[in-house]
């Protein structure tokens, strides 16, 4: 194995600061349904802030492991990654209608983020190892089945945005591996018309549909969240209100602790502060891909890919849907919505970014 070199000071510098900018926002965002829910304005905060610590142990734990003895280890990963899947289905608690995350005792906790994580570390796997093999029929064909039983049992939990995600990042890794454009052609048909599919066969999701298409024409019905959202971006400005002086919070705008943060960021920060954390995700995005390109080993170099895309196209998702520009997918912006699970896999990958870094020219 190439011998190691300095992680990626830029890298590392995005990712704190998006981590810093994502707690001191959360903090702000969640105090007022936080003292509803648990008579506490800071109790969902101190929650992330101690799974942000956690986040950072295992980050830490990601820099330093082996990556020949994590690709060694890749199976066992995606392995464990789909029982705890089938478990969630089985024990996993009823919220609102969904089974997505199971009951540890001190919390929560969400499978589809481990198998998000998994899923990548098997395909870079697979994708160093066949090589020009994926280019075949069989090739992809291989690497396809693995994605569908992961897409299949989190879109039955039922998880809609988690599915697309993490379809998008193994797309983005067969793009990086050099898959015949036919192949990925069809792939993209395939995924539209299944996103339509199951739009169409759940009433729940064809109303988010519609919604997206004409939210003015319900403001105090479907389309009040996205109306809500837009007015919060709008009323910031350029400097914004202010830290903590968001009157969105109080309860106006659903979700403004979860999928719906960012609206509350542009209120209190402004054009300026949404530029800016805009800015710090491209930057992730730019330096994630960087190492990929100058990564020497196939396995560093689809696992970056991997690592990079899942973060950056999450966050850009969830963005879009804030501001009007795709419909509603329920998935959070990394490292500012509140939940344990994902800041902690998110803190993962970015150890796991750092340190394939250190083995780039």
């Amino acid at each position: 194995m190439q011998r190691k070199g300095k992680i990626d000071l830029w890298l590392l510098l995005t990712a704190s600061l998006l981590l810093f900018l994502g707690l001191v926002s959360l903090l702000s965002a969640s105090s007022v349904i936080s003292y509803q829910d648990y008579g506490n304005s800071y109790s969902i905060f101190l929650r992330q802030a101690i799974f942000a610590v956690v986040g950072l142990v295992g980050a830490v734990i990601a820099l330093f492991f082996p990556l020949d003895k994590l690709r060694k280890l890749s199976f066992l990963i995606l392995l464990i990654a789909i029982g705890l899947l089938v478990v969630v289905l089985i024990f996993g608690e009823d919220t609102k209608g969904s089974k997505r995350w199971i009951d540890i005792g001190i919390g929560t906790f969400q499978p589809s983020e481990v198998a998000k994580l998994a899923m990548i570390i098997f395909l870079a796997d697979y994708l160093s190892r066949v090589k020009e093999k994926i280019r075949t029929i069989k090739g992809m064909g291989i690497a396809l089945l693995p994605i569908g039983i992961v897409g299949v049992l989190v879109v039955v939990e039922p998880d809609l945005g988690t599915t697309v995600a993490v379809m998008a990042t193994c797309f983005f890794m067969l793009v990086a591996s050099g898959a015949k454009k036919s192949h990925l052609g069809v792939l993209v048909f395939l995924g539209v018309l299944g996103v339509i599919g199951l739009a169409i066969i759940e009433p729940y999701r064809l109303e988010r549909l519609l919604t997206f298409l004409d939210y003015e024409n319900d403001p105090l019905g479907d389309g009040y969240q996205l109306i809500q959202s837009i007015y919060a971006l709008g009323s910031g400005g350029i400097l914004g209100v202010g830290i903590g002086q968001s009157k969105q919070k109080y309860l106006y705008l659903p979700e403004n602790h979860t999928d719906f943060i960012f609206p509350i960021v542009g209120e209190e920060f402004g054009f300026l502060g949404t530029f800016l954390i805009v800015s710090l995700f491209a930057l992730y995005a730019w330096r994630g891909l960087r190492t990929a390109i100058r990564a020497t080993d196939s396995f560093h170099r689809y696992l970056a890919v991997g690592l990079t895309m899942q973060i950056a196209f999450q966050a850009f998702m969830n963005m879009g849907v804030v501001t009007g520009l795709l419909p509603v997918t329920g998935l959070t912006l990394p490292f500012f919505s509140s939940g344990g699970s994902s800041l902690v896999m998110t803190m993962v990958s970015v150890g796991l970014l750092l340190n394939v870094s250190r083995y780039v020219d």
